[in-house]
This record gives C-alpha cells, structure tokens and sequence, in this order.
C-alpha cells in the first residue's frame, strides 16, 4: 500500500487540528517557548514498528526546526525498551504533538504487530493473510500499509477494486446468479462470490465463479466447501479467524485467510516519549 505526500501531510494537519496543538494551554503558560528538548520514543514490549515517516512529518508540521537525532525504519522488529525514534527541538512543540504522534504510531504498530503474529503462524502454508475494509474511518489506507508492513496483503481498498457479492446482495435481487452467468467473460474484473453454506459453493461452481468466499464456516464445512470446489476456484476463507484458530484453518488447502480483527480490534502497540531539556 502506497501513502502519498501529500495524503501524510493531511493526516498529520488533520490530527494536530483535533487536539488544537495550536492552543496547548499547559505547555503554552509553564513551558518557556526558547526551551530546547530531546524527545526520545521507545517500545514498552516486543512490536512491529510501523508510521514512523507519518510521526516525524507531524512533529515537523508542529515544530518547523525539529531535528532527527535517530530513526528506525518500519517494518523493524523491536523488544522492549528499544528506542525507535530520537527528535531534538522546542520542548513546547514537542510536547503539544506528543499525544497525537503517540496515538497514530501506537495503532499503526499495534496493527503491524498483530499481523506479523498471525503471519508466523502460518509461514510454513502456501496460502495469504488479507485484511477487509473493517477499518477506522479515514484511516483505511494507513491502516492498510500497517497490514503490509506486517507481513500480510491488501484486499479490496474500496468497493471499485471487484464485484463482491455478499448476502445482503442476494436479498435485494432474486435473479443475482443470472446476472453473474451474463457477466463472466465480459467483466475485467474480478468476481468474488460471497457463500455462507454448501449449496451456494455448488452454485457458485455451477456458474463457473473463479473466486469463492466461504463465510463464516466451520471447519468441518470448509473441508467439504473444499471438495466441492477442489482447483477450480480460489478459496478465501473469513469470518471470526484469530490467533487461537488459525492454525486449524490453514490445515485446510485454501488460498486466503481475510481477518478484519487485524485492522478493527488491533491492540495499541505500548509506546512511550520521554523527554529531556538541553
């Protein structure tokens, strides 16, 4: 997932605007404004880092004569109280972009990290971990590359990258299968089918879908899915996957295992900035 300049210099205005870094009251009365200060960010467990470039380009937003003394690159792997990121500049700028630097790198690298767990799990399989677009409004494709930068690949960006027929799809159109016969070898791209039982893999089949969702299964159903389907369509499994039944999952000969835990319900990487004057 690529982040352009100029989508990063957004993010970083848009958070420094929310938390009004511009009226700091605190640092603003007790902190003189000539005080000079050495930041330095560290680890507080064993992560993934990922959002250091989008960091610094908020504190350089925030402090025009910031210094970088030492960075790490993402996608580095860290213990605990390894520092990731060392900035020298005025100490009241520094601490008023504090809580918006933190949160950003926190769950990037919270992400990052639940990625690279899951990853590990299944690194011996032929097969690939892909997100969903269960993510935080406006933070889709930062929360995305923290998916890549963890091991893992994209899937649909937004809802012009595939056709994707789900459930709610097929309540509103009794004649969905009809069209999908129509469109098979006019549409360039690609067709996922959503199916959450048996007899719509066999339709799907039918219908010489090459791509085939199995949503919310069980494992005992994703084998006989897989039967049914053997190396006729790829097969995506998703639904309720995580790092206790992954495993299991994967024992199955399948293509892709989408998890929209790794973007949702990440927990925030402990990350911490302490702060010395010179």
């Amino acid at each position: 997932m690529k982040i352009t300049k100029k989508e990063v210099t957004r993010l970083a205005a848009n958070l420094l605007k929310e938390d009004k870094t511009h009226k700091d009251i605190t640092s603003n009365y007790f902190i003189d404004n000539k005080q000079q200060a050495k930041a330095t960010i560290f680890s507080n467990e064993s992560i993934i880092v990922a959002g250091i470039d989008f960091v610094i380009e908020l504190f350089k937003r925030n402090c025009k004569n910031i210094k970088i003394l030492s960075k790490l690159k993402d996608g580095s792997k860290i213990k605990k109280k390894e520092n990731i990121l060392i900035i020298q500049g005025n100490g009241r700028k520094i601490l008023s972009a504090e809580r918006a630097a933190l949160n950003l790198l926190q769950h990037l690298s919270g992400i990052s990290t639940l990625t690279g767990k899951l990853c590990e799990k299944i690194k011996k399989k032929k097969l690939t971990i892909l997100d969903t677009r269960k993510t935080t409004p406006g933070l889709r494709k930062f929360e995305k590359y923290a998916v890549s930068i963890g091991g893992a690949k994209n899937h649909r960006l937004d809802l012009s990258e595939s056709y994707m027929l789900k459930d709610n799809h097929l309540i509103l159109n009794n004649k969905i299968y009809e069209k999908i016969a129509k469109m098979n070898n006019k549409q360039k791209k690609r067709l996922i089918l959503e199916c959450d039982n048996l007899i719509q893999v066999k339709k799907a089949i039918d219908l010489n879908v090459k791509y085939i969702l199995l949503d919310n299964m069980n494992i005992k159903n994703i084998k006989k899915a897989k039967k049914i389907i053997g190396k006729k369509a790829k097969i995506e499994v998703s639904g309720g996957i995580n790092l206790k039944n992954i495993t299991k999952i994967s024992s199955v000969d399948i293509d892709f295992i989408s998890i929209g835990a790794i973007t949702h319900s990440a927990p925030a990487a402990n990350i911490s900035l302490d702060i010395q004057k010179i």
